[in-house]
């Protein structure tokens, strides 16, 4: 009971409340989320709230009525700031953990067809598995020795193309074959539904370090340019895959301007790593950083970060936010959608935003009309993100789409475009504008070079018009 009320004596509970705020001051400052505004204003109500509790005390007895009400109030607010300390802790914690990602995921699977009886690595004992061993060698490599642990009779063949590779599948001359998914869509080149024609039994994760090429720092004078990719997976967003959207944002904070510049999949392009022409869709095969170097190539602009999404992302943002108003210039029934899409405003929740973005088969356009859902889609997002509402509660937002989106901004750099943007609240004037060409099918794609497939190649004039674009952006 004695030691209770020395516990209880004021100048200890005082002095634990000056520490706990100390220390909530101290993490506030190194949090850099609130702009300086709210920030001195809190400090001041900190010190304030200190200098009550004290002078409640002051020349009060033990048991009087001040000297009770002063510890209550001390108690409360030790225990607030220590709640809002936890949360804000948990916060950085959580934003450290999707930016600057240096690494990616190869996830190599052991594909066999549907209407098989092999479930699970076991049942291919003594069966063949085939695989391209001309590209992907290292991690081939490691994943055949995690499965030869695993299988001691298996037989293992050899293809030198993906398209032989997966007719041997289709015609049962193999049992299974073995792809590191970044390759999956070279497959279905030739097997367009393979996706549920077939099914993965077995798969290796391996995680690589890349090269962070984030231009740190870049978002502190408020103009930028992000690129949003976007891979054709579910999942985790750290495998390596194609890049199916790519999206050029410039940013000026200033102007309170954003400027969406949309790349076709198919564009006709010069790979940055290798010198050789491909599909931008394949870029991403050789990772995220081949797509960012070779678009900033392209458009001959400096692209400070990237933000990379999949399937997943754009699902779980949308329904995160309640769902977001789209126009539609078209009815029609989504290919991979279970609902019509109607002309006129639609409310779409994750699902059906995503069957809107991929949509291309209703459009007498194909992918130039679906460059153009995928930025009114992108709009709908970003103003519904920078209502006040949202960036209040930007945690709740983030943690509930943990894992499905990546980044290569700093944590500093992200709580610097929180702040920034929470210091005025002001919209933005969204600009669009896309880049064209002329389709053709081109033979000898560095991805792929025994086959023809079909690309877009360049009309320079939209891309000379597009880098203008960018730079009056950047200059305003």
């Amino acid at each position: 009971m004695n030691l209770l009320k020395k516990l209880l004596c004021f100048r200890i509970v005082f002095a634990i409340q000056v520490i706990i705020s100390l220390v909530f001051l101290y993490m506030l400052l190194n949090f850099a989320v609130l702009p300086d505004k709210y920030l001195y204003g809190i400090v001041a109500g900190i010190i304030i709230l200190c200098l009550l509790t004290f002078f409640l005390q002051f020349k009060s007895t033990e048991k009087s009525i001040r000297s009770i009400i002063s510890r209550i109030l001390a108690v409360i607010v030790s225990v607030g700031l220590i709640i809002v300390c936890i949360e804000m802790n948990r916060g950085t914690s959580f934003i450290n953990s999707f930016s600057g990602i240096n690494y990616e995921t190869n996830a190599l699977s052991v594909i066999v067809l549907k209407n098989s009886s092999y479930t699970k690595l076991e049942d291919l004992e003594n069966k063949k598995i085939a695989m391209n061993e001309q590209e992907d060698q290292k991690n081939l490599t490691d994943a055949l020795s995690d499965i030869r642990n695993q299988l001691k009779n298996a037989e293992y063949k050899n293809y030198i193309d993906w398209i032989h590779l997966a007719d041997a599948l289709y015609n049962e001359d193999v049992d299974a074959i073995l792809v590191n998914e970044a390759y999956r869509g070279m497959l279905q080149e030739k097997h367009p539904d393979m996706d549920v024609e077939t099914r993965v039994i077995y798969q290796v994760e391996i995680k690589n370090e890349v090269e962070n090429i984030a231009n740190d720092g870049a978002i502190k004078d408020g103009v930028f340019n992000i690129l949003v990719t976007g891979i054709d997976t579910y999942g985790p967003v750290s495998t390596r895959s194609r890049s199916d959207v790519n999206m050029v944002m410039t940013v000026n904070m200033n102007t309170h301007k954003i400027l969406m510049t949309g790349i076709p999949r198919d564009y006709y392009v010069k790979l940055a790593s290798f010198g050789e022409y491909d599909k931008l869709t394949h870029s991403g095969i050789y990772g995220v950083n081949e797509t960012v170097n070779t678009i900033s190539n392209l458009l001959d602009i400096d692209i400070d970060y990237y933000y990379r999404i999949n399937f997943s992302s754009l699902v779980n943002v949308v329904d995160v936010l309640g769902g977001i108003d789209i126009y539609s210039d078209l009815t029609f029934q989504p290919l991979h959608g279970s609902k019509m899409i109607y002309e006129g405003m639609n409310h779409f929740d994750g699902e059906m935003a995503l069957a809107f973005s991929r949509e291309r088969y209703a459009y007498k356009s194909g992918d130039r009309h679906r460059i153009q859902n995928q930025q009114d889609v992108m709009m709908a997002i970003i103003n519904k993100m920078l209502t006040p509402s949202v960036l209040s509660n930007y945690k709740e937002v983030l943690e509930n789409v943990e894992g499905t989106f990546e980044t290569n901004m700093s944590s500093d750099d992200i709580m610097a475009l929180i702040k920034m943007q929470l210091s005025d609240l002001e919209g933005y004037t969204m600009i669009n504008q896309y880049l064209d060409g002329t389709g053709k099918l081109t033979y000898g794609l560095y991805s792929m070079p025994n086959s023809k497939l079909y690309t877009m190649v360049p009309n320079e004039d939209t891309i000379t018009k597009a880098r203008q674009q960018i730079d009056q952006i950047m200059s305003e």
